[in-house]
């Protein structure tokens, strides 16, 4: 999807750093200079152990496993032969994102620059299920959405009969410490402290960012900004590219490998 370009205004973020709804329904900075580009380089982290055991991981965590690292690595390589350096850079408060960004920040030859930690780009909070198997946590979505099993509600998103959006809110609403992020929620939570991340880049006439995140989390990001991509699993270490320009947010690429792969 590397050369794909779609070009949407994201709806759902507070009213923050200058930021409100115009006449049109698009989202505009009223307090916008003559607008600055910026483009964020978002990533998902390298494979983690609970990657590899199948166990929901969403704000508990986990380290890197030695592929993980590895791709983080390669990722890092890949970027400086291509010749991208970054202006800021930034990860979630999880541990995982801040391996995978200083794993990707040294061997681009960055380690010097400063890493921010942003809880704001979290990964979906799982609540009572993390570290949970998908068929612990969705038992009893699955039932309050009409299916038998964990398996049909699965078949039916892979079919696109409903989404995994549907799935998380439905999972959501069963945990009864009532803990467990609905896809709305992270989807709101994780858009702003994107857009936070993007309006301090321009203001700071910064031009590339690395953000490191989370697969659902960067899903629930590019949802916002245009509901009609379909995104599917983030590869570990790929890149979604995203230009900023203090009014639009617009999609360049999702799911990128061919950085790591530019290193093999």
């Amino acid at each position: 999807m590397k050369k794909n370009r779609w070009t949407a205004i994201l709806m759902a973020v507070i009213l923050c750093f200058g930021l409100a709804f115009a006449g049109n329904g698009k989202l505009e900075n009223v307090q916008a200079e003559e607008s600055k580009t910026v483009t964020l380089y978002l990533t998902r982290h390298g494979k983690t152990m609970l990657n590899n055991t199948g166990r929901m991981q969403g704000w508990c965590d986990s380290p890197l496993t030695q592929d993980g690292a590895a791709v983080a690595e390669k990722l890092g390589q890949g970027l400086k032969k291509a010749g991208i350096f970054f202006d800021a850079a930034y990860s979630s408060d999880s541990g995982r994102a801040i391996e995978t960004a200083d794993l990707v920040l040294r061997n681009c030859g960055q380690e010097a620059l400063t890493l921010k930690k942003e809880p704001m780009i979290r990964e979906v909070c799982f609540g009572i299920y993390e570290g949970a198997t998908p068929p612990e946590a969705y038992g009893a979505a699955s039932k309050a959405l009409g299916f038998s099993s964990v398996e049909d509600m699965m078949g039916a998103v892979f079919s696109g009969k409903i989404s995994i959006y549907d799935a998380v809110t439905a999972m959501a609403n069963t945990d009864e410490t009532g803990s467990a992020e609905t896809w709305g929620e992270a989807q709101q939570r994780v858009a702003e402290g994107i857009v936070k991340i993007a309006e301090e880049a321009r203001l700071n006439g910064q031009k590339n960012v690395l953000v490191v995140s989370h697969g659902m989390a960067i899903s629930a990001f590019l949802s916002a900004v245009n509901p009609e991509i379909v995104v599917g699993e983030l590869g570990n270490a790929s890149i979604t590219k995203i230009v900023y320009d203090g009014k639009t947010f617009t999609v360049e690429s999702v799911n990128d490998m061919s950085y790591v792969k530019d290193t093999e």
